[in-house]
This record gives C-alpha cells, sequence and structure tokens, in this order.
C-alpha cells in the first residue's frame, strides 16, 4: 500500500490548521507551506479540493486564509484517502481482480488478500484525524 504525497500533505494540512495556534484566525497557504516544507503551488491545489468538498472556509483580502469547516474529531483518515487517491488501497495483482483474473475462485492467497483490505479499510475509516495529534 503506497499513500501519495498528496494524502499526506492534505492531512498535515489539516492537522496544521487544527493546531491552538491557527485554529482561532484564517492561516495563509503560504505560512503552512513554508513551516511543512511544501510547495505553495502544491499545497494550493490540495485546498482547493479540500475546500470543495467542504473540509476547509478560506477568507480573502487582508487577514485572510484557510480554517478548517469541520473539526478534527469529524473527520476520518479513510476520507481523505478516498478523496485524494484515485485507488487508495489495492492489495490484488490488478485492481478489478475478482472480475478479470482467471484464477481468482481458486487463487489460494485471494481470502488473505480481501481479509487485509477490509482491515485496512476498517482501521482508516474509524480513525479519526485528531487521533493522529501529537500532544507535547
Amino acid at each position: 500500500m503506497k499513500i501519495s504525497t498528496q494524502t499526506r500533505y492534505a492531512v498535515r494540512f489539516l492537522l496544521e490548521l487544527s493546531n491552538t495556534e491557527t485554529k482561532e484566525k484564517p492561516t495563509t497557504l503560504h505560512q503552512i507551506a513554508e513551516k511543512q516544507g511544501i510547495s505553495d503551488n502544491y499545497l494550493e491545489s490540495i485546498a482547493t479540493k479540500l475546500k470543495k468538498n467542504g473540509y476547509l472556509r478560506s477568507y480573502k483580502g487582508s487577514g485572510g486564509g484557510y480554517c478548517l469547516s469541520r473539526d478534527i474529531d469529524d473527520i476520518t483518515l479513510g476520507e481523505i484517502m478516498r478523496l485524494m487517491e484515485s485507488t487508495y488501497f489495492q492489495v490484488h495483482c490488478t485492481p478489478d481482480a475478482k472480475t478479470t483474473c482467471v484464477n481468482y475462485e481458486t487463487c489460494q492467497i485471494a481470502n488473505a488478500w480481501d481479509l487485509l483490505e477490509q482491515h485496512i479499510s476498517d482501521l482508516v475509516n474509524n480513525l479519526k484525524l485528531s487521533q493522529l495529534v501529537c500532544e507535547d
């Protein structure tokens, strides 16, 4: 399983906005990009997707920037992965193994892949972003 930089950066962006220092006022993309070591343009494309899907509010002008529109207690890692990844999980030989693989029905390991996929899906679908916050 490989998680894209887009997903990793989206999670880091959301967690950064949840910090007590930035939670109360809009934070600019540049501030977060600089702190996280992400290019402004790349972070902007991520922010656009997050805003379009209801995770962010943006404010224009002096003092503008981004704020969370949802609490991180209500956002799961799974939903961010599904939003940012085209296929966020694939353990079979091919993405459509169940329908295209002639050996799928007799494959001795296919059930193990299905079980692994279900466990990982359950984990990320129940893991709240708030659980990823490191307390100092």
